[in-house]
């Protein structure tokens, strides 16, 4: 992809695309993408009530995380930051270790991220305890964002995964790259409330609900 690196970021967040994965497995997840442009860390999540990790704290794994590594900056050969990203961000691959996971603390319906530089080697995939869910290599994760799968460093975009039902909500996530490196930072979840919880928010919406017909009632 050839371009100024801010126009392509910021054409990336403007641009929403909707694709699908014709196999099955993958089927489960619709991939969009596009994201909130944020000064130094490239792209964000534009998903409102999603939690980010952004990996800026420290340079080690958050508890959640096992395998991967947080890095900065560029190293030739190991790992190239995304575009505009000057940020710590979470890299894959023989020189960090593969694969990645990302252990989430309940189901979620939709997790994202900002990546550069996407290559063929690199693949993502979400789980729901021991079963697959969705699976993307690099070749369909590029063509999601209408680029080329080559590991062209001036390319950015930010990945949406959302389930498209119940069945389909995952608890983990896994980077994988046999090549060094799959980049990506902004790692966004949304969580599915627990059925308490849910349950709790009905009852809490009926208890209004009925304060309200009350005070009316008494008004009258």
């Amino acid at each position: 992809m050839i371009g100024n690196v801010k126009s392509t970021v910021l054409g990336v967040a403007l641009a929403v695309a909707t694709l699908f994965v014709a196999t099955s497995a993958s089927a489960a997840l619709t991939v969009t993408i596009g994201g909130t442009p944020v000064a130094g860390e490239g792209l964000k999540s534009s998903v409102v009530g999603a939690v980010t990790t952004d990996f800026n704290a420290s340079l080690v794994n958050p508890a959640n995380y096992t395998g991967g590594g947080v890095v900065n900056g560029s190293v030739g050969g190991l790992w190239a930051s995304p575009p505009d990203d000057t940020s710590n961000y979470f890299s894959v691959g023989p020189s960090t270790v593969t694969p990645g996971t990302v252990t989430l603390s309940g189901l979620a319906s939709y997790f994202g991220y900002y990546g550069g530089s996407p290559d063929t080697y690199n693949s993502v995939s979400f789980f729901n305890g021991g079963s697959l869910v969705g699976s993307f290599d690099g070749t369909a994760l590029a063509a999601f964002a209408g680029v080329a799968a080559d590991g062209n460093q001036t390319v950015g975009n930010f990945w949406n995964f959302t389930a498209n039902n119940a069945g389909d909500y995952f608890n983990s996530v896994v980077f994988a790259s046999v090549s060094n490196a799959f980049e990506t930072d902004n790692h966004a979840v949304l969580a599915v409330p627990e059925p308490e919880t849910y349950a709790m928010m009905l009852a809490g919406l009926g208890l209004i609900g009925f304060s309200a017909r009350r005070r009316k009632n008494n008004v009258a």
